[in-house]
């Protein structure tokens, strides 16, 4: 029989058994998508995602049957997260930045969608594995043409931020996240005796060029996450010998890379070049030869079996040999450190009082940062309103009011602090429960399945796991291509986790149970669309008067007007309006328009500091002062702030453009 007649046969069998798969599989490239365009970060790349994605979950909801339902713990989960969502959109009403609020709760029902597509409809065993595997091998591919591109550069200083590999995404540590997000399924589903040699090799060769990315991107975040991860993957994984082994092959072939990795940190123009040349070509080689291995060891493994014994002996000197390289590790280090205690203490001192230093040939040694002071405020934001917390979103202004630093985060780094200080103990107590829900459908899935079953169930485990566990100290709920990408593979999870038969219905009964469901799905995906479109649409507006303002500034303004009817409750438009009429030199529209921002965003110190610098200039001294006093209360670490109001208050004049100027300066160089 030709090839092609095979494939096609399996094609058809798959589909006959899994219906759903082609509707996954255009999930699955919207999510690779999305992680090449800045990781989904920006409104305009990751509401399309939403819509489409939202779209998919409605055509599968009206043509794709379900012959089996997913398991209660899936249903359950998949109610407390829309739940979840639901409360987030509720929390608009007492938000105070509410444009904000709305887009996290659309965050949020995102996530509930995407888990909805993946869990609900039955996914045989192999075409799981082959979306998973799939999905992992695109991003890796994603990660080898940024690799090569950055390698092949006269100046790769547009792939690095702070001196650390930062693309596609733009900040190293979601990076970082990304590569890692594949590295997991790779690494689980390149130790089956089920996948193909050829596809073992490709599969650790990507582990390897995974990790090497990750290593780049300098994420201390990153290294606390993986020993944690590693436990969690030991324990879930199956065939733990086999899985181990290649995990050993996997860390060799990293372990070479490490140090040309790390000597691209910080450094800038010609020395930079020739690191980022030499980090590829090892990073490359490395995973050709590790590939090879992988490939040589599959075909081994195809043509010899080991007995149940020989397996168990395996298992039981692999875990002495770990036991004895942990006590040697322990005794050595207690030996050349002493207690380990002090360490921990000095590291949680480092962590809370020292900023991050730069230089050197690595950061990953380092802890000091701002994120304590980050989680502190939040802490104390969720212990100003336990029950409801302050609003989806609703941090930045919170922190520029209570923080010590001068930073502008946004998000609080932290996916557990930002749901109690932001949702409250409502928000946390669904959410939670809504994870439990489905971690426990998963590891069902892992338990009750074998082969790649298995591994596809284990690897949305591990990966969620990852995901959550860096996501602790980092703000990756905000970038939807990770955060989608983690629910997407832990509703693949749930959704291999033992179905029920369906109960028999007469012809009637069975019309009726069809219809009712899908008018009430087709119903909720009206009101989420509409819900995602109005604050795309108005983002698009935004940009395109942000492109033909220079030599249309007429369209660009009636465009702000229809972003800001499309979106009622940001003050985005507003801003955008105002900076324009300022360089227009028209001020008493800028002033307006100012005014407009602050109805909508009355916590906003920008539009306070703009407003008392025009009052200022056009002679209303007072009222100016009054503002900027404002502004300092709302930001009193702010210099810029700071110094317009001495002038004010020293009889000066303020040169609004020359402000402005040292404005954009600042947010260019603090990016996001």
């Amino acid at each position: 029989m030709p090839a092609w007649r095979a494939l096609s046969q399996t094609v058809r069998a798959a589909l006959g058994l899994s219906p759903i798969i082609p509707v996954l599989t255009l999930a699955g490239v919207c999510l690779v998508v999305m992680a090449a365009s800045n990781g989904g970060y920006f409104p305009t790349d990751w509401y399309p995602a939403a819509l489409f994605m939202l779209g998919l979950l409605v055509v599968a909801a009206l043509a794709v049957p379900r012959s089996r339902p997913p398991s209660r713990a899936v249903h359950l989960g998949l109610a407390l997260l829309a739940g979840y969502a639901a409360w987030s959109c509720l929390s608009i009403a007492w938000a105070a930045q509410k444009g904000d609020a709305w887009d996290g709760a659309n965050r949020t029902a995102f996530y509930a969608v995407v888990f909805a597509l993946f869990a609900l409809w039955p996914v045989r065993a192999r075409p799981a594995a082959v979306l998973v595997g799939a999905v992992a091998l695109l991003i890796a591919a994603i990660g080898l043409v940024e690799l090569l591109r950055a390698a092949g550069a006269a100046d790769p200083s547009y792939y690095f931020i702070d001196g650390r590999f930062a693309r596609p995404i733009g900040y190293a540590n979601a990076d970082a996240a990304l590569w890692s997000s594949a590295f997991w399924p790779c690494v689980i589903l390149g130790s089956r005796r089920e996948t193909s040699p050829a596809l073992r090799a490709v599969l650790a060769g990507a582990a390897v060029l995974l990790a090497g990315l990750a290593l780049m991107g300098q994420s201390r975040g990153w290294l606390f996450a993986l020993p944690v991860v590693a436990v969690v993957y030991l324990l879930v994984t199956p065939r733990r010998v086999r899985t181990v082994l290649t995990t050993l092959l996997v860390l060799a072939g990293t372990g070479v890379t490490i140090p040309s990795t790390l000597a691209v940190y910080d450094k800038t123009g010609r020395p930079l070049a020739d690191a980022m040349s030499s980090a590829a070509a090892t990073i490359v080689s490395a995973a050709v030869v590790t590939g090879a291995l992988a490939g040589l060891a599959g075909i081994g493994d195809r043509r010899y079996r080991v007995s149940p014994a020989a397996g168990r002996r395996a298992a039981a000197a692999l875990a002495t040999a770990g036991a004895v390289a942990f006590v040697i590790g322990a005794v050595v280090y207690v030996g050349a450190r002493g207690s380990p205690f002090t360490d921990i203490a000095h590291a949680w001192n480092q962590f809370k009082t020292h900023p991050t230093p730069h230089g050197g040939s690595s950061r990953l040694g380092r802890l000091g940062s701002n994120r304590y002071d980050f989680w502190r405020v939040a802490w104390g934001r969720f212990r100003a309103q336990p029950v409801r917390g302050i609003g989806a979103d609703n941090f930045q202004e919170a922190y520029l009011r209570l923080g010590h630093s001068r930073e502008q985060p946004r998000y609080p780094h932290s996916v557990e602090l930002r749901t109690l200080s932001q949702t409250g103990i409502v928000g946390a107590a669904l959410l939670a429960a809504a994870l439990t829900a489905a971690l426990c459908a998963a590891l069902r899935g892992i338990r009750r399945r074998r082969g790649v079953g298995a591994a596809a169930a284990a690897s949305g485990v591990v990966t969620f796991g990852y995901w959550l566990v860096h996501g602790s100290v980092d703000w990756f709920w905000e970038f939807p291509a990770l955060g989608a990408l983690a629910f997407a593979v832990l509703g693949m999870a749930a959704g291999l986790a033992p179905r029920g038969a369906r109960p028999p219905r007469g012809p009637g009964r069975a019309a009726v149970h069809r219809r009712v469901p899908a008018v009430a799905a087709v119903v909720v995906a009206l009101v989420v669309a509409a819900s995602f479109a109005g604050p795309w649409l108005s983002e698009r507006y935004v940009s395109q008067a942000e492109r033909v303002w220079p030599a249309h500034p007429a369209r660009a303004l009636e465009n702000l007007d229809s972003a800001a009817a499309l979106d009622p409750l940001s003050a985005h438009p507003k801003l955008v309006a105002a900076s324009i009429a300022l360089r227009l030199g028209r001020r008493r529209d800028a002033e307006r328009y100012f005014r407009q921002a602050l109805d909508r965003d009355p916590g906003d110190s920008y539009s306070r500091l703009e407003l008392g610098a025009l009052a200022i200039d056009s002679g209303r001294r007072s009222e100016g002062v009054a503002l900027l006093a404002s502004a300092h209360r709302l930001d009193p670490r702010d210099q810029i702030v700071s110094a317009a109001l001495s002038r004010a208050r020293r009889g000066g004049a303020i040169d609004i453009a020359a402000m402005n100027q040292r404005i954009l300066t600042r947010a260019r160089r603090l990016g996001r």
